[in-house]
């Protein structure tokens, strides 16, 4: 995964350590996860291949939802 981020995007950062740990709620029932965090930073969004990209993360990993964000950005 790291690899093929840094390959295609000329760079990645992996948030790697411990692994991260989520917990949320669901009503009476409280769940935990181990997370992993990867940032690259492109000047164009490609929606159609990020999401094709989560959906392939989703059947390798076995999870119901892996989590794809964007966020505009610009260097001071």
């Amino acid at each position: 995964m790291k690899e093929d981020l840094a390959s295609r995007f000329d760079g990645v950062t992996a948030y790697l350590q411990a692994p991260a740990e989520g917990q949320w709620q669901d009503g009476e029932q409280s769940s935990t996860d181990e997370i992993v965090i990867f940032e690259v930073m492109v000047d164009d969004v490609d929606l159609p291949d990020w999401r094709k990209r989560r959906a392939e993360l989703e059947r390798r990993f076995r999870q119901d939802t892996v989590i794809a964000r964007y966020m505009p950005m610009a260097l001071v």
